[in-house]
């Protein structure tokens, strides 16, 4: 059972980021239309690449907040005198 979630779970993830990809790129595809300039598409392609790449390494991201705040708990723990 596990297993069959773990995969429905990574399932939904690839359709996520492909749905992510499209929108990208019709987002950039919708700017170039628009305004017909290399600078406002040029910004349209970094931002959704910084969402892309945000998205993607939301696990890494979220691990290493993670730490931060469990290291930040304990030092602070340690040094409280009772």
């Amino acid at each position: 059972m596990v297993n069959l979630l773990n995969g429905l779970m990574n399932d939904a993830k690839v359709v996520i980021i492909g749905a992510l990809v499209l929108m990208a790129m019709a987002f950039v595809i919708m700017t170039w239309a628009r305004t017909r300039s290399l600078v406002p598409t040029l910004g349209a392609v970094l931002l959704g690449g910084i969402i892309l790449a945000a998205v993607t390494s939301y696990s890494v991201i979220k691990t290493g907040a993670t730490n931060d705040i469990t290291r930040y708990n304990n030092t602070t723990n340690a040094t409280v005198d009772d």
